[in-house]
């Protein structure tokens, strides 16, 4: 079995997969707890429509882009892993490592279950998603998040993400510090 975590769980007990249409009001629940939580912390991410909502998670999932971390049967967390080129990547002030036009992996909607808040799911969440990114060849993985979302910078830069540079999505509150993960690709 894997070293336990926070939760006293091994690690192993987790397990990310790609989510399924079954599963939308589970990530819907998590995604709403995340915002409330965000809003509660001073956050203007994810307020005002901008949160994924029910059409993004859809679209993510018929792109199988959206997964789901499973403790047992339990959904406990959602992130997605979009792999097309997003504009507000390309505009970014700074700059990324590597050769455009290589391929990379957006890692976005990054959500943990509020039941598990503060154990250190995220990073397991995050872990598992890096590696799903590398298990389907990308070795370049990019993350946001917004400014003052001082838990999310912290965990990003513990996982050995770089900051590159700010991104700005076209709405209010649509700045974001963006960070890339350069990864051998098995």
């Amino acid at each position: 079995m894997g070293s336990p975590d926070k939760t006293g769980n091994p690690k192993q007990e987790f397990a990310l997969r790609r989510s399924t249409e079954a599963d939308v009001a589970a990530i819907g629940i998590i995604i709403n707890e995340a915002k409330k939580y965000l809003k509660e912390q001073g956050s203007p991410q994810w307020q005002n429509g901008h949160e994924p909502h029910k059409a993004v998670i859809q679209a993510d999932i018929q792109k199988k882009a959206s997964y789901v971390l499973t403790l047992k049967d339990e959904i406990v967390g959602t992130v997605a892993l979009i792999t097309e080129k997003d504009p507000v990547y390309e505009a970014i002030e700074g700059k990324w490592q590597g050769r455009d036009p290589d391929p990379y992996v957006a890692l976005h909607h990054v959500a943990i279950s509020q039941s598990y808040r503060g154990i250190g799911l995220g990073r397991i969440l995050l872990e598992k998603a890096i590696k799903q990114a590398q298990d389907l060849g990308y070795g370049d993985i990019r993350i946001d998040t917004y400014p003052a979302n001082q838990p999310m910078l912290k965990l990003i830069e513990e996982l050995g993400f770089t900051y590159r540079g700010m991104v700005y999505f076209p709405f209010e509150h649509g700045e974001r510090k963006a960070f890339q993960l350069i990864q051998r690709v098995p």
